[in-house]
C-alpha cells in the first residue's frame, strides 16, 4: 500500500514538473520574441532561456517553434474562457461573461502589445507563418464554440458554433489589434468595449430573457 501511495506521488510529481517545464520553454519564446524578434528566434535560443535541452523542447513540441506559439494560444484561450471553471460562472448572464473575457483580452494584448507587435510583423513578413496558420485545425476550438452556447439567451440557429466562434474571435481580435497600431480617434477604452460587446452579442445571437 505504501509502494503505492509513493507511486501516486511521483506520478504527481512528474505531471506537475512537466507543466512547469512546458510553461518555462513558453514563457521564454514569448521573451525572445520580444526582443529578437520570432524569425530569429532558434530553438537553441529558448532551451538556453528555458534552461532545458533542445531534446526536451522537441518531445514536447515536435513541430518547432509553431507548436510553442500554437499551445500558448490554447493556454491563453483556456485562462480566458474560463471552460475549465464553469463553477466560477454565470450563465444567466452572458452579457457581463462578454464584457469579461474581452476586457481582459484587451489587458492581455495591452501587457503583451510588444509580443504581439513582433508576432504581426512576423506573420506579415514570413510566408511560413503564414502557411502554418493555414494548417491549424481550427476544430481544436470546439470545445469552446460549445461552451458559448450553453448560455441562457444565445440563439445560432442552425449555424456551426465552431463558425461563430471563428467570426467571433475574428471580429473582436481585429478591433483589438488595429486598436493597438493605431488607437481610434474620439474612442475610449470602455466605448471600444461596449462596440465590441454588441457585436459579439449580436455574433451569437443572444436575446434578454429568452
Amino acid at each position: 500500500m505504501r509502494d503505492k501511495i509513493i507511486v501516486q506521488k511521483n506520478q504527481k510529481s512528474t505531471k506537475r514538473d512537466k507543466k512547469a517545464k512546458i510553461i518555462t520553454i513558453q514563457d521564454a519564446m514569448c521573451m525572445l520574441i520580444e526582443t529578437k524578434g520570432y524569425e530569429n528566434v532558434t530553438i537553441r535560443d529558448i532551451a538556453e532561456a528555458a534552461s532545458v535541452s533542445i531534446g526536451l523542447i522537441y518531445k514536447y513540441f515536435p513541430g518547432g517553434k509553431f507548436d510553442i506559439l500554437k499551445e500558448i494560444g490554447y493556454r491563453y484561450t483556456d485562462e480566458l474562457l474560463r471552460i475549465k471553471q464553469p463553477e466560477t460562472i454565470d450563465f444567466n448572464d452572458f452579457p457581463g461573461y462578454m464584457r469579461d473575457v474581452i476586457k481582459n483580452m484587451q489587458q492581455f494584448y495591452k501587457d503583451n502589445s510588444p509580443l504581439i507587435k513582433a508576432l504581426i510583423m512576423a506573420t506579415l513578413s514570413d510566408s511560413e507563418i503564414m502557411d502554418e496558420i493555414k494548417k491549424m485545425d481550427v476544430k481544436d476550438y470546439k470545445t469552446a464554440s460549445e461552451f458559448f452556447c450553453r448560455f441562457n439567451g444565445v440563439d445560432i440557429g442552425n449555424k456551426d458554433p465552431l463558425e461563430v466562434l471563428v467570426c467571433w474571435g475574428f471580429t473582436v481580435k481585429s478591433i483589438i489589434l488595429c486598436d493597438i497600431i493605431c488607437p481610434l480617434p474620439l474612442m475610449d477604452e470602455e466605448a471600444l468595449t461596449d462596440l465590441m460587446v454588441d457585436l459579439s452579442l449580436k455574433i451569437w445571437g443572444y436575446q434578454e430573457g429568452a
